[in-house]
């Protein structure tokens, strides 16, 4: 393998890939894998000629591992760590907007690297791996996959109208990327603590299922089926987890439908229920005020033209005898 496609290869790993990568680094006589997301992710470095696989036993062949130590510099780590935020960017984008422009992704990249030119943002979303790509680009939009069906996206532009996007926190966009969801936001976090506690499930099963019950909303999937998506989860047995008492299913529910109206949705360019409330509010408080506030256009009428109130006297015989 040549240096110049080694170093696209490398820069071109997530984060946990390389990871796993420099974990094989400094073993020689190769590693011993045992939970199934390392084995998956040292498979991935096989597929792209970086490491070989034999059952459970993982190395770095010596070439790669020399010629890495011999090519990797402060220049292709950051290069590396631009296209690693650019994956973010991208996943982000997936669970905030149906459609958006590139000036978006540019503000989204511009949350760690506030200098970055539009060529080189385009150049990175280019450079995306298939496994992060969430966008394609029609008509100068960026669009989600599968979005461009029907021409949905352009009823989402149609829809939002100048509704501005809502652009996330450099936490946020890690927060999307990590978890699927904002579990931080106040009525998230209520939810995945009484999933935890009502089905003792841990924590991490309950981000898990948060993240789905967040898609739902994104999906914009009723909550009667929402609830039964929950319950089915990944079960094993063929059997639905059930709600210890009715109770408990009405406390879901409700905790549901509040984290529902706080969910930054694809359909609302990234704001949640209680924003576009305040958005429609503020347009329609502009808009009336526009209204009340017209100049009032004002025709001049002849003195010896018919009266416009009908009454067949010329002007200045009617409405119009006291103005002077």
């Amino acid at each position: 393998m040549d240096n110049t496609l080694l170093e696209e290869k490398l820069t071109a790993l997530g984060e946990t890939e390389m990871q796993m990568f420099r974990f094989m680094l400094d073993r020689p006589a190769g590693a011993i894998l045992t939970v199934e997301t390392d084995k998956m992710l040292a498979q991935l470095l096989a597929e792209d000629g970086l490491a070989e696989v034999d059952g459970d036993k993982v190395i770095i062949p010596a070439e790669i591992r020399d010629a890495y130590r011999e090519i990797w510099s402060d220049e292709l780590t950051l290069k590396w760590r631009k296209r690693n935020w650019m994956y973010k960017c991208i996943e982000a984008g997936n669970y905030l907007y149906g459609v958006m422009t590139w000036d978006v992704l540019k503000d989204l990249f511009a949350l760690r690297y506030p200098h970055a030119e539009m060529d080189e943002v385009k150049e990175l979303f280019a450079a995306t791996p298939v496994f992060y790509q969430w966008f394609t680009e029609r008509d100068g939009q960026l669009v989600l996959n599968g979005y461009e069906k029907d021409d949905y996206y352009r009823y989402l532009l149609q829809m939002q109208g100048d509704t501005p996007f809502y652009i996330p926190s450099k936490e946020e966009v890690e927060e999307l990327y990590e978890r699927g969801c904002l579990i931080s936001r106040e009525s998230h976090a209520k939810l995945k603590d009484f999933i935890d506690e009502t089905f003792g499930c841990g924590p991490d099963a309950a981000e898990l299922k948060m993240a789905r019950l967040y898609q739902a909303v994104n999906d914009r999937v009723r909550v009667n089926d929402a609830v039964d998506m929950f319950l089915v989860g990944d079960i094993e047995d063929g059997e639905k987890m059930k709600f210890p008492s009715d109770e408990a299913e009405v406390k879901f529910i409700e905790l549901y439908m509040d984290m529902s109206r706080e969910c930054r949705t694809r359909d609302n360019r990234g704001h949640d229920w209680y924003e576009m409330t305040a958005i429609m509010a503020e347009k329609n408080r502009t808009a009336g005020s526009d209204r009340k506030n017209a100049p009032v256009k004002r025709v001049k009428i002849g003195r010896n033209e018919p009266c416009p109130c009908g009454s067949g006297k010329k002007y200045k015989n009617c409405c119009g005898r006291n103005i002077s």
